[in-house]
């Protein structure tokens, strides 16, 4: 149990670090071309990858049992845990649609 904590630990940390690199570097980018929609989409995915590392992980490991939890205590956090996560897979899918456009669509 201690090895997957730990394990835990180790992504959640690594995922808020590069996340955190990445919106610094669209944030102080030199270039105006990273103000572009397309980087704004990518902030925004790492905006939520960054808040599923700093609060879903820990609270999914909370909820593996390390808590006494109440009924509604739990399915609050799971909910908290399964908006996070979805925040971070809707920001792939407007991405994805993004570069779709972008790419039958060049130059409108």
């Amino acid at each position: 149990m201690k090895m997957y904590n730990l394990l835990e630990v180790l992504i959640a940390v690594a995922c808020c670090l590069g996340n955190v690199l990445v919106v610094c570097a669209v944030a102080v980018g030199i270039h105006d071309c990273l103000r572009e929609p397309t980087f704004c989409f990518l902030v925004s995915l790492a905006a939520a990858d960054f808040l599923v590392g700093a609060a879903a992980v820990p609270l999914a490991v909370l909820l593996d049992g390390w808590v006494n939890l109440t009924s509604h205590q739990c399915l609050f956090l799971s909910c908290v845990i399964l908006v996070l996560t979805e925040a971070s897979v809707l920001s792939l899918l407007a991405i994805a649609i993004d570069r779709y456009l972008r790419l039958h669509m060049p130059f409108r």
